[in-house]
């Protein structure tokens, strides 16, 4: 089946997550893991199959790889990799991670032809042009079963928290909404928090200010570390990370049958996190000038108790984990036009 229009594309390669989402109205998440893939001795046949949200593409250069929760759960230790590994953005990694956003938005294509708008974190945004040619062109992705190819026209390449902010002033068509007037002439900061990092940048009158944007090693990662500590130290509990990522979330987690809120349990812990993130902001910031501050990132919504308080202006980008994907989709309806 070959797509009969150009696709958009947003895609966000996270350290965590990679999120993407199309114009057809398709949306993934999952995780940004890659491992050499193995035979499996023995599946059991008993009840319904595990639904596992990952794939395996056929890569003719590295041979056969699984890429998601499929990589972590069946990779070998010490062989499951990230893009927090990587030397540069042209790394098979990034490829592996973008084949298989390409494939689960684009399910039973054999060609498709596709528009994208990513991001790089600010760290990273000098490489922007690089990325974007490695992007470029021909991409044929081998998967079980069949094949597709996708010529990728056009690429645009913004600074990762930047989806968050357009995906509040654009509407589904990429146009800006009405409503949107103090955040498109303000002065907005964007607080981006990963899995790792946090990033942060500053946008006045729209216009991206570069001397006023950084990140600081400090994410959800540090979080769950300590959360990980101080559950085997207090209470001789062994949680998994992405188990506590879920619990920071939703707020409780189980402790011996019976639930117990963060905020009660770890609040010691965690403020300092967002302490860090609130120092680095107000070393970039002049805060009490800000017309707004958007928090986005899974890290945002997990640490949102510890964060708000420290931000009056704060608002949440919405579906906040998504919220960089959304933004760079719209931005290329916007660029390019709806099909």
């Amino acid at each position: 089946m070959t797509t009969n229009h150009i696709v958009t594309i947003g895609l966000d390669v996270g350290y965590g997550d990679t999120k993407a989402i199309a114009d057809n109205g398709r949306k993934v998440i999952f995780e940004s893991k890659v491992a050499p893939a193995e035979f499996i001795r023995f599946q059991a046949d008993v009840g319904a199959p595990v639904k596992v949200n990952g794939l395996t593409l056929h890569d003719t250069a590295e041979g056969t790889v699984w890429v998601g929760e499929l990589a972590t759960r069946q990779g070998r230790p010490g062989a499951v990799r990230g893009p927090r590994d990587r030397d540069r953005v042209a790394d098979p990694i990034t490829t592996h991670l973008a084949h298989a956003a390409f494939a689960m938005l684009l399910p039973g294509a054999e060609l498709a032809r596709v528009r994208v708008v990513t991001g790089l974190p600010v760290a990273y945004y000098r490489d922007a042009f690089q990325l974007s040619q490695h992007l470029l062109g021909t991409h044929r992705i081998l998967l079980d079963g069949h094949s597709l190819t996708v010529e990728v026209e056009d690429v645009l390449v913004v600074p990762q928290p930047f989806g968050a902010l357009l995906s509040l002033i654009l509407d589904e068509r990429g146009r800006m909404t009405a409503s949107a007037v103090e955040l498109v002439e303000g002065r907005v900061a964007v607080l981006d928090v990963g899995m790792h990092t946090t990033d942060m940048i500053l946008v006045e009158g729209l216009e991206y200010i570069e001397a006023r944007s950084g990140s600081i090693e400090v994410g959800v990662s540090t979080a769950i570390d300590m959360m990980r500590k101080v559950l085997l130290d207090d209470h001789r509990v062994t949680y998994e990370p992405h188990e506590l990522e879920v619990a920071l979330r939703r707020g409780w987690l189980v402790i011996d049958g019976q639930k117990q809120r963060l905020n009660s349990l770890a609040t010691d812990r965690l403020d300092p996190i967002a302490r860090a993130i609130e120092s680095q902001a107000r070393t970039l910031w002049n805060i009490s000038t800000l017309t707004a501050i958007v928090l986005a990132g899974g890290g945002a919504l997990a640490l949102k108790p510890w964060l708000s308080k420290r931000f009056k202006q704060a608002i949440y980008a919405p579906d906040a984990a998504m919220a960089n994907a959304r933004g760079f989709l719209l931005y290329g309806l916007r660029q390019w036009g709806v099909h």
